[in-house]
Parts: structure tokens; C-alpha cells; sequence
């Protein structure tokens, strides 16, 4: 049976759940070195795989609310922002 890597990102305003199906069969007491080798291989690729793809969604997530307070500074140029509370 095949592994699969999971990673949840939680923030207050998001929720994104990332998922990265191997081809590492699970290990049992039986396995020969050789097929424990290969499953340690196959997650360590995996685990590789769902960090790009976490960066990468973290990158984007990041650009989005740069571009979010630059326009909202840009909206407000000039004029005296007040903080309601």
C-alpha cells in the first residue's frame, strides 16, 4: 500500500491542505534492506515535493497581501488613516 504525505496550513484568514501520493509500499517486519532503502528513498522525494509545493503556495500567499498593503497604502495616500477601536 502506498504512502501519502500530508501538510495543513492554518492561518486565521486560510486553510490549505497539501497532499503528495508516493510509490513507497509501507515497510513490514519481512522487508529486505533493499525495500527499506527504497521506501525511505521514495518519502524522503515525497517530503522534497510537498516543501516546493508549500514554499511555493506561501511565496504566492505572501506576494498576494504585499500587493494588498501596497494598494490599500496607495488608496490612502495623502489622507490621515485613523484606526477605529
Amino acid at each position: 500500500m502506498p504512502v501519502t504525505i500530508n501538510a495543513v496550513y492554518a492561518s486565521p484568514n486560510d486553510t490549505n491542505t497539501f497532499v503528495i501520493p508516493t510509490e513507497a509500499a509501507a515497510t513490514t517486519e519481512d522487508s529486505t534492506q533493499t525495500d527499506q532503502t527504497n521506501h525511505v528513498k521514495a518519502v524522503r522525494e515525497a517530503v522534497a515535493k510537498l516543501q516546493d509545493q508549500v514554499n511555493k503556495y506561501l511565496t504566492e500567499h505572501m506576494e498576494v497581501e504585499k500587493n494588498d498593503a501596497a494598494k490599500t497604502l496607495e488608496d490612502n495616500y495623502g489622507e490621515e488613516v485613523v484606526d477605529e477601536e
